[in-house]
């Protein structure tokens, strides 16, 4: 999985990256902020490249800077409306808000790690997320790399 964390593409109703309500010709555009609905789950991390694998398909990883963690833990607040939501088989919604922001928090403190140590990218991605007394923990782990982009290759089928 290949991700750039600011992608605005990504956006409800966005039409090519921008909002369904955008008016060219207007003095501001809109930004990320503006752009999220506030009663959706939404990422807002810094801009760095991320992967689960490996490697970056079309980069070379250039330097190897070390592991970089983030983790953050949540307390579950109202439990009683989490087993009336559950045991009516709907989504729990609060629950759902709850670990979309300490996935976030968790990316969040990985990413500044990562930009600290000078890196540009992060590869070998992995969440991992407990639920311990009452209390949600997130972690993510991954390896701070700096990457630069490959030689496009000539056309193989060009005469020389």
């Amino acid at each position: 999985m290949l991700t750039n964390r600011r992608s605005t593409l990504m956006v409800p109703g966005a039409i090519n990256g921008r909002p369904a309500s955008y008016q060219p010709g207007t003095a501001a555009s809109p930004t990320l902020s503006s752009l999220k609905p506030e009663s959706e789950p939404h990422c807002t991390a810094a801009a760095i490249l991320t992967s689960t694998m490996s490697s970056l398909p079309g980069y070379r990883v250039a330097r190897v800077l070390g592991a970089v963690f983030g983790s953050t833990t949540y307390a579950l607040k109202d439990t009683k409306a989490l087993l009336k939501a559950s045991a009516a088989g709907a989504e729990v919604k609060t629950l759902t808000h709850i670990m979309y922001n300490a996935r976030e928090q968790a990316s969040d403190r990985m990413t500044r790690d990562c930009v600290a140590r000078g890196a540009n990218a992060v590869v070998g991605l992995a969440f991992e997320e407990k639920e311990v007394l009452g209390f949600v923990q997130v972690s993510v782990c991954g390896t701070a790399v700096y990457v630069e982009r490959e030689k496009v290759p000539q056309n193989p089928f060009s005469p020389e």
